[in-house]
């Protein structure tokens, strides 16, 4: 990244996916950034961004997770002489304060897509002996990290002999990856079958603007991973859930060769363990087609992962006799404009015994048409204005059409971003935020009933074609080829890829 004084270039290099411009326009949104685009990728795992100082890029680089590294580019070039020539022409005034008396450095060289031997190395490195540096070299803690980084293109198979793209530049920082490790699932007390991994709860997060005093509630809670992220970027977290035994640590534990749950294991003692106890205002089981809140905009964000009736049961409260009628209008709320003075709710009179007052409500089929145009109707009636819902969409790939996506008129769609799960299956995280206050008669829109309220029974059906069909359909859904199945598509198949699409339509026909 280069902070020139009539042009700033700021260069985040990145590893991971398609995600991660909108995760950066969310961030730069949320921090008031302007970003300026040098280059906008479209394959390349890099971005040049022009800004006006280094600490808004500090800021960027505080929060983001899909970002790996943040650079002050000193010069680029698609050859290594059009590179020396970009460096030596780099006003003066930008280097001398790095590369001065009381200044350490160091070099490293990184490649894209191709390993370098260590003479090679080095070899690249005493090619920047023009450089007047003055201090002394530090290769453990030096104050000024110089990084070489040479782009060889996306083909693992396909390397060529030289870059395709150069850059030398000084680093800044790198981005909140380390929270992946820390926040880790594998070492958090209390986990379940479908407990969110912590960089996609991050992610969540930062697509939903989380800042510190922020109010997130989490409607389809689990076993609180959102809640945690959360917690973490400052937010005061609050959540929800059917499930009773969930919600109280009664279910059966999830982890190898585990009997039975420990007293500590919770979703209150999830944040305990990271010393975020204080933020944690509770949880409640709670029917999400049945809220039991007033009308009043009180949220600043709306994180969740709605169950998919897979690994985890998509169930309301509710009788056969409704269940049968095949109703899809929007579920009754409670709230203070229904709620009547008399005893309309079949409140307990004084004469009840206590087992009488015992109830096990009836569960019935909630289907993902209804729970989506539920959690829009929510966040219609709660989200302050500018609040963001954010949430999970479970699609197959081939039936998908932009205008499954749920809708409603007091929410813009932000951002739409597909994670591959399968050949045949993926979902999408989709963020809404608020513009304005609710009309009345105005209710949430879900056309994905045909293609979503059969999803459980589609995802299991896919798995039962034949392997000739399965190869066919793999060569029209090309993964990311550095294995995240996410975004990329390369222009032309690889060599491999053509073999096997041929091969698979003889053997069809």
């Amino acid at each position: 990244m280069s902070t020139r004084p009539a042009a700033k270039k700021v260069h985040p290099f990145w590893l991971q996916n398609k995600s991660t411009l909108p995760e950066l326009s969310s961030i730069a949104s949320m921090l008031k950034i302007d970003l300026k685009w040098g280059v906008k990728p479209v394959e390349e795992p890099y971005i040049i961004i022009e800004m006006d100082n280094e600490s808004d890029a500090l800021k960027l680089m505080s929060h983001t997770m899909l970002v790996r590294s943040c650079y002050e580019l000193w010069g680029e070039g698609n050859t290594e002489s059009e590179l020396h020539s970009s460096v030596q022409s780099c006003p003066s005034e930008l280097i001398n304060p790095h590369i001065a008396v009381d200044k350490s450095f160091k070099i490293r060289v990184e490649t894209f897509n191709k390993k370098l031997k260590n003479n090679e190395r080095l070899k690249k490195i005493e090619s920047f002996s023009y450089i007047p540096f003055e201090g002394p070299v530090n290769l453990t803690n030096a104050d000024t990290h110089l990084q070489l980084i040479e782009y060889y293109g996306l083909h693992p198979n396909i390397i060529p002999e030289n870059p395709l793209k150069l850059f030398f530049g000084r680093w800044i920082m790198d981005g909140q990856r380390e929270l992946i490790n820390r926040f880790s699932v594998k070492n958090r007390c209390y986990i379940g079958n479908t407990s969110m991994d912590a960089q996609l709860s991050f992610i969540m997060c930062n697509f939903a603007q989380i800042q510190p005093g922020s109010i997130v509630v989490d409607p389809f809670v689990g076993t609180g991973s959102v809640l945690v992220a959360a917690a973490e970027k400052g937010a005061h977290v609050w959540g929800g859930d059917i499930d009773f035994l969930t919600l109280h640590a009664k279910t059966r534990p999830s982890r190898y060769l585990q009997k039975e749950r420990n007293e500590k294991e919770s979703i209150f003692g999830n944040l305990e363990q990271y010393n975020l106890s204080h933020k944690y205002l509770d949880v409640v089981v709670m029917d999400s087609a049945r809220p039991f809140w007033r009308n009043i905009p009180f949220i600043d964000a709306i994180v969740t992962d709605p169950p998919y009736g897979i690994r985890e049961s998509t169930e309301r409260v509710g009788t056969h006799k409704e269940q049968n009628k095949g109703s899809l209008s929007p579920s009754p709320s409670l709230d203070s404009d229904n709620i009547s003075n008399e005893t309309d709710l079949n409140m307990p009179s004084q004469q009840n015994s206590p087992e009488d007052l015992l109830h096990f409500p009836t569960k019935i089929n909630y289907c993902l048409s209804d729970i989506f145009r539920d959690l829009l109707e929510f966040a219609a009636r709660h989200l302050r204005i500018g609040g963001r819902l954010v949430f999970w969409l479970p699609i197959f790939r081939e039936d998908y059409t932009p205008d499954q996506v749920p809708s409603h008129p007091c929410l813009k769609q932000i951002d739409n971003c597909e994670q591959a799960l399968t050949m045949h299956s993926s979902r999408r995280l989709i963020t809404l935020q608020k513009n304005r206050h609710l009309k009345e008669g105005e209710h949430a829109t879900a056309k994905v009933v045909d293609v979503m309220a059969e999803f459980r029974d589609k995802f299991f059906q896919a798995s039962l074609i034949s392997k000739e069909e399965r190869m066919k359909k793999k060569n029209f859904l090309i993964t990311d080829k550095r294995g995240q199945g996410l975004g990329y598509r390369l222009n032309e198949p690889t060599k491999k890829e053509r073999k096997k699409l041929k091969k698979s339509e003889t053997q069809l026909l």
